[in-house]
This record gives structure tokens, sequence and C-alpha cells, in this order.
């Protein structure tokens, strides 16, 4: 634009030199010569000038294009950081999990423990009381037997038990 302006303002000094200077063919011929020469310089002005209006254009059209990709790059990264905060309350979420679930699993490994004593304990105690009742057990076939025989055998004469006396007892 500026090139533009400057290049008219040669081309009118020209003209008003080419008024003032009249008919005089030497300084006419020069006149014109330089007049042509502005003028061609002024198409090469005007020729850049075109060109750099595409070239701006082109430019801002890129700049735009820019501003777009920039602003999706963002929206990219918000997207992101959400993402990233989220993952991280979930990793912590997780983290807090495991923690409980291992106090859980040691504290059932202590309960397994003291049920497995009680368990041992039981065992024994069923152990000794299946040994108590086996040997009850043949106590009391061994009385039955006793009765059995008892009854068989002839009965004896009545005897009045001594007062105080008591009969001892079997385990």
């Amino acid at each position: 634009m500026v090139k533009k302006k400057m290049a008219m303002k040669v081309f009118a000094v020209l003209a008003c030199v080419l008024l003032v200077v009249g008919c005089e063919s030497k300084e006419k011929q020069q006149a014109l010569a330089k007049a042509e020469a502005a003028e061609a310089q002024l198409s090469v002005v005007k020729a850049a000038l075109t060109k750099t209006q595409a070239q701006a254009a082109s430019l801002k059209e890129e700049l735009e294009a820019a501003k777009g990709t920039r602003d999706e790059l963002e929206q990219q990264v918000k997207k992101l950081t959400g993402e990233r905060d989220s993952a991280l309350a979930q990793t912590q979420g997780g983290q807090d999990t495991i923690k409980k679930l291992t106090n859980q699993l040691g504290e059932t490994t202590e309960k397994a423990a003291a049920l497995q004593n009680q368990i041992d304990a039981l065992e024994k105690t069923i152990g000794e009381q299946r040994t108590t009742i086996t040997q009850q057990q043949a106590t009391i076939a061994q009385l039955q037997k006793t009765i059995e025989e008892l009854k068989k055998a002839p009965a004896p004469a009545p005897s009045v038990p001594e007062p105080n006396t008591v009969a001892p007892a079997q385990p």
C-alpha cells in the first residue's frame, strides 16, 4: 500500500516536470523516458504488492488454522488432564482398598489360627470323650454280662446289708 502511494507520487512529480519543461524535445524525451520507467517500476511495485497481499492472505489462513489447532490441542490437554486426575483418584482408591483388604486378611488369618486352635482342642476333647465312651461301653458290657450271670445263677440266701456300706462306683 505504501509502495503504491509512493509510485503515484513519483508519477505525479514526473508529470509536473513535463508540464514545466514545456516543449523542449530533449528534455521532453527524457521526461517521457523517466515517466515510462516510473510506469514500469509502478507495474513491478503493483505486482509485488499483489503478491504480498496474496502471501498475507495465505498467512492469515495459516494463522487461523494454527489457532484452531491450538484450541483443539488445549481441549485435548484439558480432557487428558481430567482423565489423569480421575485415574489418580481411582489409583488412590484402589490403594486404600488394598490396604483395607490387607488388614482384613491379617485379621482373618489371626481368626483362622484361633479357630484352628479351637478345632484342635475340640478334636482332642472328642477323642478323650470317645475313649471314655469306649471304656464306659466296656464297663456296661461287663455289667450286663455280670447281670446275666447273676440272673442265671441260683439265688443266694437273703442277706441284710450292713448299714453305712456303700458299693464303690465304677468308672
